[in-house]
């Protein structure tokens, strides 16, 4: 079968290779893959900053923004069928404290693996084979839709990690805002205007797709080209209560943690390789957090039941802003074309890679 694969920390290594259909064990379910989502993950790992093979394996099939259909299931396998759509999850646990208990996003010794990123294969192919316990049944009214919901599930833990750490008091927020407008940060600003905040986003991009998107949510759109981050709360009149951060950059990170308001919350979920420094007021920093009980929270991957939140919202989201899901999706490719696919993202705002596998006997 086709698969897409890189050899990881090999600069420009994205192609196509031949690699058998992957036989189904008692407890796995075979999956015929429809599309495929790329994100700066897959370009990342394509640049050759990141990505690690399975072990005993020199190449790594990347994606996981999956979307495909159940063709053939093994005999202890209780509740997919083939026909069912299915989004698989992207982390597998080791056997730290938090894992065993199920909260792989949360995981304690860093042994995890990732399908398509860290020790195992993505769903850049034609099948895969997965455990039924990873594999998340998806509503067939969502149609190709459902391949946002893996970055959606990424957006509902942002949002309920903020929730959760704030806890801590009384807490009635009013305004929101996110930093970056990509996939995640579209989704993560129709998830909080669903929440009946006021949501303000921040980019430096230009793409009159995306106002028409900030139009239709009634979201506050500021071009950072043109407004200092700093300034924003005294344009908006009000002060922010909730940042997500999802620019890639942590620059920002870091300024957002000055710019959310008394009691506020600001929440990362850039992951920033490289060695970029900057000059702070330290003292400054330290006492805004401090004087302002703020309060700074990562948050990276997903649970399951972020995935089952993301089911709810993305047909919520259909319901209340019809059309609106469909305008995220702007460029669909061929495997054959994945090197054309991965330079076109940063036009874009989600590129999928959209499959036409051979039939598999069931």
């Amino acid at each position: 079968m086709k698969a897409i694969a890189v050899t990881p920390k090999e600069e420009k290594s994205a192609r196509m290779v031949e690699v058998p259909v992957p036989k189904v064990g008692d407890d796995e379910v075979l999956v015929k893959v429809r599309l495929v989502g790329l994100d700066g993950t897959d370009r990342e790992i394509d640049e050759g900053l990141y990505g690690d093979p399975p072990e005993g394996e020199n190449f790594l099939i990347i994606g996981h923004e999956s979307l495909g259909e159940v063709v053939k299931v093994g005999g202890e396998v209780q509740t997919l069928r083939p026909g069912d759509r299915v989004v698989a999850t992207v982390r597998r646990p080791d056997d730290c404290l938090n894992c065993r208990a199920e909260e792989y996003d949360m995981c304690l010794a860093g042994n995890y693996t990732e399908r398509g990123i860290k020790g195992r294969h993505g769903y850049l192919s034609e099948y895969y084979v997965e455990e039924e316990k990873f594999l998340m049944k998806v509503p067939k009214v969502l149609g190709d839709l459902a391949v946002l919901l893996e970055p959606i599930s990424v957006a509902e833990k942002a949002v309920r990690m903020a929730f959760s750490v704030q806890e801590r008091m009384r807490w009635e927020p009013k305004t929101a805002m996110v930093t970056g407008t990509g996939t995640l940060g579209l989704l993560t600003a129709a998830i909080l205007r669903l929440g009946g905040l006021a949501v303000a986003s921040v980019d430096r991009s230009d793409d009159d797709r995306k106002e028409e998107i900030f139009s239709v949510l009634g979201v506050t759109h500021f071009n950072a080209k043109m407004v200092n981050l700093h300034d924003i709360p005294k344009e908006l009149g009000c002060q922010i209560d909730l940042i997500v951060e999802e620019t890639g950059s942590s620059t920002v990170a870091l300024h957002s943690m000055m710019v959310v308001g008394t009691n506020g919350v600001v929440v990362l979920t850039s992951i920033t390789g490289g060695d970029k420094k900057m000059e702070i007021c330290s003292d400054c920093f330290n006492q805004g957090l401090v004087l302002g009980n703020k309060a700074v929270v990562g948050s990276v991957n997903a649970h399951r039941r972020d995935f089952k939140e993301g089911i709810g919202h993305l047909l919520t989201i259909e319901n209340r802003w019809p059309g609106l899901l469909r305008k995220l999706i702007t460029a669909r490719y061929p495997p054959e074309k994945i090197r054309e696919a991965l330079d076109s993202m940063k036009g874009n705002i989600k590129v999928v890679i959209e499959f036409e596998p051979q039939k598999v006997s069931r």
